[in-house]
């Protein structure tokens, strides 16, 4: 029988070679998420786990590991992207976890060698199907991103960096009627949170965690920052500056998320006080976190003599008291010092440790990084303006001496809002301690992310550019804006008709203009909406758009069209001139004599004689050509629609003077070159 081989062209053999390289120095020579790292592991900590598609991310099964021919390329992939660009969503492994399904649904291995257009468009499918909108859509950017990847590094033999995924982002959030409102108002902070937590600052509070987040929102209220921003600012952010004016700048030295970088976030003038006594604040509070870390870095094997610590020498055996004093435990009674060393896992007699042993101890208990408080950002411990030492913000439990700690969103946004899964006041938020709450008496809550949302919003109702409000927020892109603009739909049609007057959402006024006259064929021959003929002459009123405004009063109408030569239309409007004056006479006299309700209907026919004389001025004036279109604006008209969005308008539509102000610093200071 004869024998039969399959033939693998050049190209397929180099793919498989370069491949099998790639995993190899993947392996052997990165080293992100740890030089200890067990490779043969599928569930790497802190990293991800190589898990199928819809299996639970905390599984222990190995059913749900990805296949054998699979894994093995995306732990390589996986490591070889976040070492480059590193991030938090980790969107890789969806990426990764939807290919190797589509890989087994239609190949016959899950071998990456396998990938074609084909089991992309399954993949993108999948991604569909197993992921919420916005997550599926950067779950496809990522299969794009892997399908350019795999083909540049030449480790499959076929071209698909051509392939675009087919998800397409979440359409924005609708912008108007009560949905919209209802998402503005949770996505803004309520005034009454925030003149509370404005009078708990001016007030000066005394105790740590008040201090931590009356000052922390403060600083989130100078400028739109990211809550991880502001923790990870230096304690020497602070910059001050002249700008091309001569005038002295004041801002914060900070790096920005998603792709912004490092700058300088510059503080408008009205709130430069503000952000520097919050600053003064945290820097006081947390002064002795950065002595405690300096020291540490500086001195890896000697204790921290702080002032409750024992007066001995590093190698004298120290009593169980001494040894909760060495590391700020309760030691009031013998009960008390039993049950601290219990807690901490050391043992219950004198004598077993020393503080260099403690000292060993004490390092193995700082937070996982230290030095670093930020690695990403080279911020350190020592040189952290939010450094501090556990418990220092705990409202039962002493603050720690020797042991460090960093606060989180989650530490900030809890004690800004009640946690209704608590029952009793086993959690009271910021405004409970004060006694404030709602004027409806429920209890007031706020998050770090609606200080962004609000200053972005009072940016767009100030008129700073796109690229301004985008540059004072920190963001790559000024199309990442419109997330924070919650302006109302009768904020955004005041702005449009601020910017040109004769643009209004009604049409241009309508003013006297002459028109050369029109064979009534040429007429037909026009591109018109429907018109209807009046007894004064035509209305050109949109019926589709809106029902009549006028109704049965045509003549003080800026939508009734009369035309120049129409004599028996001229002759109405002259009689109706006749009637309207003999209304007026009576109206007037009524007035006089004190009739309820005659102001309003003197007011009424004044203005429609006004109206009507100057009408017929026009159509008798010989200079106005026969045909002529006459139209008259009329300020003084009732407009119902008008009149609600006005009274949409009134309040929300305007910054205030504080805020015009501010604005108008952030737009020269924008523009100076210092951002």
């Amino acid at each position: 029988m004869a024998e039969l081989f399959s033939f693998s062209s050049r190209a397929e053999l180099d793919a498989k070679e370069n491949l099998q390289c790639f995993i190899q120095q993947c392996k052997t020579e990165l080293t992100v998420f740890g030089s200890d790292l067990d490779w043969r592991e599928w569930r790497w900590p802190k990293a991800g786990n190589f898990t199928k598609l819809g299996a639970n991310s905390r599984t222990k099964d190995g059913a749900d590991k990805l296949d054998e021919q699979f894994i093995d390329f995306a732990k390589a992939y996986f490591r070889y992207q976040q070492g480059h660009k590193p991030t938090g969503a980790k969107n890789e492994l969806k990426a990764l976890r939807t290919i190797e399904a589509a890989l087994l649904q239609s190949e016959s291995s899950a071998s990456i060698s396998n990938l074609s257009l084909s089991t992309l468009d399954q993949a993108a499918q999948l991604m569909r199907e197993h992921y919420a909108k916005e997550s599926d859509y950067h779950g496809g950017r990522e299969l794009e991103r892997l399908a350019k990847f795999v083909t540049s590094k030449k480790l499959i033999a076929q071209d698909l960096s051509g392939w675009i995924s087919p998800i397409l982002r979440k359409k924005d959030d609708i912008q108007t009627g009560e949905k919209a409102k209802t998402r503005r108002e949770q996505k803004m902070p309520s005034e009454e949170a925030l003149t509370a937590l404005a009078e708990i600052f001016a007030n000066k509070p005394s105790e740590p965690k008040d201090i931590f987040t009356s000052a922390t929102f403060a600083m989130l209220m100078c400028a739109p920052s990211r809550i991880t921003e502001i923790f990870e600012l230096p304690v020497d952010c602070e910059v001050e500056q002249k700008d091309s004016k001569g005038v002295m700048r004041y801002g914060w030295r900070f790096y920005s998320g998603k792709g912004f970088g490092a700058d300088i976030k510059w503080i408008p003038t009205e709130m430069v006080g503000v952000a520097k006594e919050a600053v003064s604040r945290l820097k006081i509070l947390t002064s002795e976190s950065r002595k405690l870390a300096k020291w540490m870095e500086a001195n890896p094997n000697k204790f921290y003599r702080h002032e409750s610590c024992p007066s001995v020498s590093e190698s004298e055996p120290l009593t169980m008291s001494e040894v909760c004093q060495a590391l700020g435990l309760a030691c009031d009674t013998k009960k008390a010092t039993r049950t601290s060393l219990n807690n901490c896992g050391l043992e219950q007699k004198d004598g077993v440790y020393t503080l260099s042993h403690l000292w060993q101890y004490v390092l193995s208990r700082q937070p996982k990084g230290f030095p670093w408080l930020s690695k990403e950002k080279s911020i350190k411990y020592s040189k952290a303006l939010f450094s501090m030492q556990r418990n220092l913000l705990h409202n039962s439990h002493g603050t720690s001496p020797v042991i460090l700690w960093k606060p989180t969103n989650n530490v900030f946004n809890n004690d800004l809002s009640p946690r209704m899964s608590l029952q009793g006041d086993s959690h009271r938020s910021v405004f409970d301690r004060y006694g404030y709450q709602g004027e409806d008496g429920n209890r007031l809550k706020l998050t770090s992310h609606q200080a962004r949302h609000l200053l972005n919003t009072i940016a767009q109702r100030g008129g700073l550019s796109q690229l301004q409000i985008a540059k004072w927020s920190g963001r790559a892109e000024a199309k990442q804006n419109r997330t924070y603009n919650h302006m109302s739909e009768y904020e955004m049609v005041a702005l449009a008709e601020g910017l040109d007057t004769s643009l209004t959402l009604f049409g241009p006024s309508g003013e006297v203009e002459k028109h050369i006259p029109v064979t009534i064929q040429e007429f037909n021959t026009l591109e018109k909406g429907a018109v209807h003929i009046t007894e004064f002459g035509v209305c050109v009123h949109d019926f589709t758009m809106s029902p009549c405004e006028k109704y049965r009063d045509c003549l003080n109408c800026t939508e009734q069209v009369c035309i120049k030569g129409e004599k028996d239309k001229l002759a109405r409007i002259k009689k109706r001139l006749n009637e309207v004056e003999d209304h007026y006479t009576g109206t007037k006299a009524a007035m006089g004599e004190g009739v309820a309700g005659a102001d309003r209907w003197y007011d009424y026919h004044k203005n429609t004689l006004r109206r009507l004389h100057e009408l017929v001025s026009i159509l008798e004036n010989p200079s106005v050509p026969d045909g002529a279109q006459i139209k008259l604006k009329n300020d003084k008209a009732f407009s119902p629609l008008r009149r609600a969005i006005d009274s949409k308008v009134a309040k929300p539509v305007s910054p205030s003077d504080e805020e015009l102000k501010m604005l108008d610093d952030m737009t020269k200071l924008l523009g100076g070159g210092l951002g």
